[in-house]
Parts: C-alpha cells; sequence; structure tokens
C-alpha cells in the first residue's frame, strides 16, 4: 500500500480494489536503472508540460514475480536497487524535482550458471531458496524430453491443452494451500532444532531460520496437513541453508549434505 492510497484511506475515503493475476515480470541484463526504477514521463512532460511519473520494473513486480536470468551477470548498480527494494519493499525514485516512493514488494527468482561469474553474497543471500539443477543423466528421460520438446514446437496450443487439466489441478492445490497456510502449525521443539542447525553451521544472520521455517510450513500446507513434520524440514532444510554457508575449497562434501548431516544428527535421525 503507498502512502497516497493511506492516507486515502485514513480519511475515510472508499478507495476501488481490483483483483489481478500475480505479475511475473523479467528483468533483461541490459535495463537500465531508469527502466527498472522508473523515470519522468517525457511524453506527458512535453505535451501537457507536467511532471509525472512513468513506474519501472519494480512497480510492476509489486506483489507478484521479479524473475533475472543470468543474475550473476548483473550489473553492480541494478544488484544495488534489487538490494533495497528487497530489503525495505519500497523502491524511492528522486528525478527532476520528483520525489516519489511506491511499494515493491516481490518474489525474487534468478537463475544462472556459477561458472560464468560468482553471485555478490549480499544479493545470494536474498534469496530465500537455492536448487542446483544439472543435465539429465537417463537416456530414456532425455528422449522423452526432446520427443516433448518437438511436440510443443509443432503445435503449442494443442501442447498446452493436453496439461491443461494437470496444470489446473496443480493451480488449484496451491490456492488451497495459501488458504491452509495460516492456520499450519511448527512445533517449538522443531524450531529450536531449526536453530540450532544453523547455529552449528555458522549460518550468518537469522534469515536461514525464517525461511527454513515458512518453507516446511508451506510444504505441509502444499500437502494437505496442518502441522509441519520432520520430513517436511529435511525436504526443505538443504535447499534454504545451501548457499549460506561459508564456501571452504578444501571441502569434499557438498554443502546440501552437510546440511543433511547436521540435520541427522540434531533430529536424532541417525
Amino acid at each position: 500500500m503507498s502512502e497516497e492510497v493511506r492516507q486515502r484511506i485514513k480519511a475515510g475515503e472508499q478507495v476501488p480494489v481490483g483483483r489481478m493475476k500475480i505479475p511475473m515480470i523479467d528483468l533483461p541484463l541490459g535495463a537500465t536503472e531508469d527502466r527498472v526504477c522508473g523515470t519522468i514521463d517525457i511524453e506527458k512532460a512535453l505535451t501537457e508540460g507536467v511532471k509525472a511519473f512513468e513506474p519501472g520494473l519494480l512497480a510492476k513486480a509489486n506483489r507478484g514475480i521479479l524473475y533475472v536470468d543470468e543474475v550473476n551477470l548483473l550489473d553492480d548498480h541494478l544488484v544495488d536497487v534489487l538490494l533495497d527494494s528487497a530489503a525495505s519493499g519500497w523502491n524511492t525514485v528522486e528525478r527532476e524535482g520528483i520525489s516519489i516512493s511506491h511499494p515493491a514488494r516481490f518474489i525474487l527468482v534468478g537463475s544462472g550458471n556459477p561458472e560464468e561469474g560468482e553471485l555478490r553474497p549480499q544479493l545470494l543471500d536474498r534469496f530465500g531458496m537455492h536448487a542446483q539443477i544439472g543435465t539429465v543423466k537417463d537416456p530414456e528421460l532425455r528422449v522423452q524430453i526432446v520427443s516433448e520438446r518437438s511436440t510443443f514446437d509443432e503445435n503449442p496450443a494443442e501442447f498446452h491443452k493436453r496439461y491443461a487439466e494437470k496444470q489446473n489441478a496443480l493451480t488449484g492445490r496451491i490456492v488451497d494451500a495459501r488458504k491452509r497456510l495460516k492456520s499450519v502449525q511448527i512445533p517449538y521443539d522443531f524450531r529450536v532444532k531449526i536453530s540450532a542447525i544453523c547455529s552449528e553451521l555458522n549460518v550468518d544472520g537469522i534469515r536461514g531460520d525464517i525461511v527454513t521455517n515458512r518453507a516446511a510450513k508451506a510444504l505441509a500446507a502444499f500437502e494437505g496437513r496442518g502441522e509441519v513434520a520432520v520430513e517436511d524440514i529435511y525436504r526443505v532444510i538443504p535447499l534454504c541453508l545451501r548457499h549460506r554457508l561459508r564456501k571452504d575449497p578444501m571441502a569434499d562434501i557438498d554443502n546440501g549434505d552437510r546440511v543433511r548431516q547436521v540435520f541427522k544428527r540434531i533430529f536424532a535421525m541417525e
């Protein structure tokens, strides 16, 4: 909610409310800071002689998803912008005598090849979860993927129609899970053990604790349960903590496996 809308509500005005699909906005690598943050609306300035704000990608992504491909190659000045918005949930623009702030709360999703460049630790920490994706090795599965891709290229509409029922069922599960999420409980003992794992792994800050608790509750809600189980935490905690561990060039074990080892010891699963 912007400051303008908040003031109108305080004044007792009736504010119109609309519904829309959750937006998913792509942030290109070559985007300028003005395109991301917003800038002066030149058209209105020239035609009407007034100063007006033209929203950028951060405004469009508010309450939605901001996707960055090859996020590890993103320019430093754009990384700084993302860090500011991700930390505060607001974007402030100062341009040509105009000062405006608007909400910029979004889910940040990024992809990239770590061999092409490292991601700045400050931005890496802003990603709640980290998944490692490798190339499929099973020949039969590779053939199936190639076949499906060929089918899509030949007739995209028919391809979408074939999977529409499954997609709608998945959408329904997600909607139900979002409604159920607030009522999902996680036992106090589990929360203590999650924090103990983060402490033993020397995870900086408490963002790892927070994300692990949220992810475990989300998984339980998605699977239709009202309370988090140990298996839920075991499934999500490597994703939540893997990228938060300090890198040891001499280590002979994957960070995800390190997390699982400590988890099994803390939760007495060995």
